[in-house]
C-alpha cells in the first residue's frame, strides 16, 4: 500500500503547474548564473596570472636581500562557482617582510573588474537553490495534508487499511523525488557547462566536494519542505498554512541572517582594551629595537663620518589601530648603496657589522609582534565570526550557507588557510637569509658586487585544504540540519496521528 500510495503521489506532483514552473525556473536561474559565475572566474584567475608573471617579474630583478619582498596571490577557487562565499571579498595579493608576520588584515584584494559580480557577490548557484528553490519547495508542501482534509480526499485515503504514518512517509518521500529531480538536473547541466569551458579544471576531489554541496542541498531543502508540511498538518486551511510557511521562510531566510549579524557588529565593539594593549606591547618592541640599533651607532661611530650615511633612514615602520585592526606598514627608503662610491667603501664593514648586529634582532622583534598581533585577531575578528556563527545556526538557509561554503572552502577558514600557508613560507625565508648568512654580507645592502643569486630561493606554493578538512568544517552544520529535519518529521508526525479528519 506504501508503495501505491508514493506512486500517487509523485504522479501528481510531477502533472501540476509548479512542478513545471520549479523545472523552467530553476534550470534557467542555473545556466544564467553559471554563465556569470564562468565569465568572473575567468577574469579573476587571468588577474590571477597576470599578477604572479608581474610579481616574478619583480622578483628577479631585486638587486640586494634586504629588498627581497616577494608578493603573493591566492588563485580563485573553482568551486567558488557554486558558493563564492568569502573567496573574493578577503584579501587575496600579499606582500611578504621579513619584519612583519602577516595576518588577514594585512592583504589587498584584486577585483575581477566585473562591477556587477564585484558588487552582488552572493549571487552564486547556492543562492539560487537557498532562496528560490527552497520557496518552490514551500509550494509543494503547503497544501499536501491540508489541502487533502478539505477536499475530503484524506478521509477516503484514512477509510482503507493504510497507517498514517505511512500517508506521511509517502507524502514527503513524493515531493522530495519531484524536488530533488530540478536539483540533480541543475546540478549536472552547471557541471556540463563549467567542464566544457576547458578554463576550469576540477580534480577528483574537487567532485567529491561538488557532492557534498549536493547532499547539504538536498538535506536542506528537506528541512524546508518539512517547514510547509508541519504547518500544513498543524492549520486546518491551505490559506493558513500558505501564510505560516511564508511568513517563517520569510524570517528564517531572509530577515534573521541579515539581522543578527548586524548586531554582532553593533554589540560587538571592535576595538577595545585588549587592542590599545597590543599596540602598546607592540610599539615597546620597536622601541627596544630602535633604541639597541641608536646605541649600536652611538658606541660604534666613525671617524670623519659624513652626514650622508645613516641606516636608521632606509626603512620605516608604521602603526595604527581602527575597525578593531593592528595595521602594519613597513616602507623602504631608496638604498644608494647599490654603486659603492669610492669615498663610502670605508663604511662598509661598519655598515655590515651594523646589519649583522640589527637584522637579527628584527628577525625576533618581528615574531613578537606577530604573537601579539595573531591572538588580536583570533580573539577580536574570529571571536565575532564564531559568534556570528552560532547565532546564524538557527536558520536552516544560513546552516546550509555555512555549510557549502565549508565543502567549496570559501569559508573564513578557508581564506585563513592561505595566510597560514604565507606565514610558513615567511618562515622558511627568513631560515633562507640565515643559511645564506645573507645580512652578514655586503650583498645585503649593495649590489656593485654583482646581483644576489635568486637560484636558490624557496618557491611559494599554495594547495587548498583536503577534502577531509572541508568534510569536517562542514559537519557541523550538515549535522544541525540533519537533526532539524527529524525533530520536524516527528513534530509534523505528531500532530498529524492525533488529529481528527
Amino acid at each position: 500500500m506504501f508503495l501505491v500510495l508514493l506512486k500517487r503521489e509523485i504522479l501528481a506532483h510531477l502533472i501540476t503547474f509548479r512542478f513545471a514552473v520549479t523545472v523552467i525556473a530553476c534550470l534557467l536561474l542555473v545556466v544564467i548564473t553559471t554563465l556569470i559565475r564562468i565569465d568572473d572566474y575567468e577574469k579573476r584567475l587571468a588577474g590571477y596570472n597576470t599578477a604572479r608573471n608581474a610579481n616574478r617579474e619583480e622578483l628577479l630583478s631585486t638587486r640586494t636581500y634586504s629588498f627581497l619582498m616577494p608578493k603573493v596571490d591566492r588563485p580563485p577557487n573553482p568551486l567558488s562557482i557554486f558558493n563564492a562565499g568569502m573567496d573574493n571579498r578577503l584579501g587575496n595579493t600579499l606582500r611578504i617582510y621579513y619584519t612583519n608576520v602577516p595576518v588577514l588584515w594585512d592583504a589587498q584584494t584584486h577585483s575581477s573588474g566585473n562591477t556587477f559580480i564585484d558588487h552582488f557577490y552572493r549571487i552564486d548557484l547556492i543562492f539560487i537553490f537557498q532562496f528560490v528553490l527552497s520557496l518552490l519547495a514551500l509550494l509543494f508542501a503547503y497544501d499536501a495534508i491540508a489541502g487533502e482534509r478539505e477536499t475530503g480526499t484524506m478521509r477516503l485515503t484514512l477509510s482503507n487499511s493504510v497507517r498514517r504514518g505511512s500517508i506521511l512517509a509517502s507524502k514527503y518521500l513524493g515531493a522530495m523525488t519531484c524536488l530533488i529531480l530540478p536539483l540533480i538536473m541543475s546540478f549536472i547541466i552547471a557541471l556540463i557547462w563549467i567542464v566544457s569551458t576547458g578554463s576550469i579544471v576540477f580534480s577528483g576531489n574537487d567532485f567529491l566536494r561538488i557532492a557534498g554541496i549536493l547532499l547539504t542541498s538536498i538535506i536542506y531543502l528537506s528541512a524546508i519542505y518539512l517547514i510547509g508540511l508541519f504547518f500544513s498538518a498543524w492549520a486546518s486551511r491551505t490559506a493558513t498554512a500558505l501564510m505560516l510557511s511564508l511568513f517563517v521562510w520569510v524570517v528564517l531566510v531572509l530577515v534573521y541572517p541579515s539581522l543578527s549579524v548586524s548586531l554582532i557588529d553593533q554589540l560587538t565593539s571592535p576595538v577595545d582594551s585588549r587592542i590599545f594593549s597590543a599596540e602598546k606591547a607592540i610599539r615597546q618592541t620597536l622601541n627596544t629595537v630602535t633604541k639597541k640599533g641608536q646605541e649600536y651607532l652611538k658606541n660604534n661611530r666613525i671617524e670623519d663620518e659624513s652626514g650622508k650615511f645613516n641606516p636608521e633612514e632606509n626603512w620605516q615602520l608604521h602603526i595604527g589601530i581602527g575597525d578593531g585592526r593592528i595595521a602594519m606598514r613597513i616602507e623602504f627608503k631608496a638604498y644608494d648603496w647599490y654603486a659603492i662610491h669610492p669615498e663610502s667603501e670605508k663604511f662598509i664593514p661598519h655598515v655590515i657589522r651594523y646589519h649583522q648586529f640589527l637584522t637579527p634582532l628584527r628577525f625576533q622583534a618581528a615574531e613578537k609582534i606577530g604573537l601579539l598581533r595573531l591572538p588580536a585577531l583570533e580573539q577580536l575578528r574570529f571571536r565575532r565570526a564564531r559568534i556570528a556563527r552560532n547565532l546564524l545556526r538557527l536558520s536552516p538557509a544560513a546552516m546550509y550557507n555555512l555549510a557549502t561554503q565549508a565543502w567549496a572552502g570559501t569559508d573564513l577558514y578557508g581564506v585563513e588557510d592561505f595566510f597560514q600557508t604565507v606565514r610558513q613560507y615567511r618562515r622558511t625565508l627568513v631560515n633562507y637569509f640565515y643559511d645564506k648568512d645573507a645580512f652578514s654580507s655586503r650583498q645585503w645592502f649593495a649590489s656593485d658586487k654583482g646581483a644576489i643569486d635568486l637560484d636558490d630561493l624557496p618557491r611559494f606554493v599554495y594547495q587548498r585544504a583536503d577534502l577531509w578538512t572541508n568534510a569536517s568544517r562542514a559537519l557541523p552544520d550538515l549535522q544541525l540540519l540533519l537533526l532539524l529535519n527529524v525533530a520536524l518529521f516527528l513534530l509534523t508526525f505528531a500532530i498529524f496521528v492525533r488529529q481528527e479528519i
